[in-house]
């Protein structure tokens, strides 16, 4: 397939089949249904468009009689002019059509799915401690007294490592607590051939958890949570077209943003995608800090996949993964950006994955660094 391609694949009525929406926990993910529209993507998976008021989303106990946000409201804000980018935008979910009105396109889980799911790590969420298996290269804003977050804002580099076994993450979060008490949202692109059939693409994804995934959270919409809004990107889907070392680069500008009404909504290029309900979490009101960078899942042989382009940082944007224009929403609605010690950079595993942080280099780049390396006998 070629990388530089976007996904065009026509939606076709549903021949009659009846669904199942699934979902890891036997609580949910029995509802069976007729979607009006399917499409078979080149990637392999199909994409039915679901009646907007049918999602998952709703079997979560909390949103029983929740109504439905179209768009989300924020505050003023004010923020630096971050220009226009060297990169060409990835491409994400449906491209040649998108789903009617009032239905909304969900990757359909299936059953080998599930099983993929309950092999693979939930440990991706942003940690407190080290973890074995996880390595991390992240910029963290450091916590301080009576300052929070309400939201992450950055474009990151799309890059497509070749991953054997294990899991690699471009990403970006939100997050307050520890341990069992930790909350989270975390947005970006992975690379997990355990996780979606062997098949070796860069997905978008979206991460959540209310306990430290000690019992709850998931990828993308298999538990209850995630509302769906926009009716042509979803979660889960594969990234068209992804940069090559020393060849065309492609990024994706993303936003994890609360808004007034406290829902925490997904933004891709300025596409509200959807949103997390406000609640859904417990300890979420005024999270302590937000993050961005790489994380590699290793398998326990402690052999650990690359992360971003697979070569270590430096100055040469054309072959390491970069994230751009990276900034974090403050309490006050204003929008800045990572200043000389006001952040953490945390690398677990520097003979495996850098950082090479650059500050802010301008208005057409904002603050910016670059991440990932090889990986490779990382350690536990």
């Amino acid at each position: 397939m070629d990388p530089f391609s976007p996904s065009s694949v026509p939606l076709k009525p549903n021949a009659g089949k009846e669904i199942i929406l699934l979902s890891p926990n036997h609580k949910y993910g029995r509802k069976h249904f007729l979607p009006r529209l399917e499409a078979n993507t080149e990637f392999g998976h199909i994409v039915d468009c679901i009646d907007i008021n049918k999602q998952l989303a709703f079997d979560h106990p909390l949103l029983k009689d929740h109504k439905i946000q179209e768009r989300p409201y924020f505050s003023k804000t004010t923020t630096k002019n971050t220009g226009l980018s060297r990169n060409r935008p990835s491409m994400i979910g449906l491209q040649q059509d998108a789903c009617p009105s009032a239905t909304v396109p969900i990757r359909r889980t299936t059953k080998a799915d599930l099983i993929a799911i309950r092999s693979m790590s939930n440990n991706i969420y942003p940690q407190t401690t080290k973890v074995p298996n996880i390595h991390r290269a992240v910029i963290q804003m450091r916590t301080t007294k009576n300052h929070s977050y309400t939201g992450v804002i950055g474009n990151i580099n799309v890059y497509n490592p070749v991953v054997k076994e294990g899991s690699s993450y471009a990403e970006m979060y939100v997050m307050n607590g520890a341990d069992e008490k930790l909350n989270s949202i975390t947005t970006g692109w992975m690379v997990s051939p355990g996780t979606y059939k062997g098949t070796p693409y860069s997905y978008f994804f979206t991460y959540w958890t209310i306990d430290g995934a000690q019992k709850t959270g998931c990828f993308n919409i298999r538990c209850p949570g995630f509302v769906q809004v926009d009716n042509r990107v979803y979660l889960g889907s594969a990234i068209s077209n992804v940069s090559i070392p020393n060849g065309p680069q492609f990024e994706i500008g993303l936003s994890i943003s609360k808004a007034k009404d406290g829902n925490w909504w997904l933004i891709k290029d300025q596409i509200n995608i959807g949103y997390f309900p406000a609640a859904i979490f417990n300890n979420f009101a005024e999270p302590e800090t937000v993050g961005w960078g790489g994380l590699a899942v290793s398998l326990p042989n402690g052999i650990s996949p690359p992360m971003g382009s697979g070569i270590f940082p430096d100055d040469d944007y054309g072959h390491t993964s970069q994230f751009r224009a990276i900034q974090y929403r403050d309490s006050s609605g204003v929008l800045d950006g990572p200043h000389e010690n006001t952040y953490d950079t945390i690398i677990d595993s520097p003979n495996c994955y850098l950082i090479d942080f650059h500050g802010y280099i301008g208005e057409h780049e904002g603050y910016t660094f670059g991440f990932g390396g090889p990986g490779g006998d990382c350690g536990i």
